[in-house]
């Protein structure tokens, strides 16, 4: 069974995953045409699928972080 958070960070990493290449995908068909809303929605997807990724970066430094400071900390007595 899988937490909500699991689910969240699933969708975000395949939103960022179908959404890098396809934004790389429409910025070459804009800009090798002369289809401008093509470019402008392949930057906007571009954006997008790297601020899932960026998510996901965060969320795992997080945790590492969070377990590194632990680490260093003296239990109480």
């Amino acid at each position: 069974m899988s937490s909500r958070r699991t689910t969240f960070l699933v969708v975000v990493a395949l939103a960022g995953g179908v959404l890098i290449p396809a934004g790389a995908v429409l910025l070459y068909l804009g800009s090798t045409g002369d289809h401008g809303g093509e470019s402008v929605a392949g930057i906007l997807a571009l954006v997008l699928g790297l601020a899932c990724v960026r998510v996901l970066v965060w969320v795992r430094r997080a945790g590492v972080l969070t377990r590194v400071g632990l680490s260093f900390r003296r239990p109480e007595e």
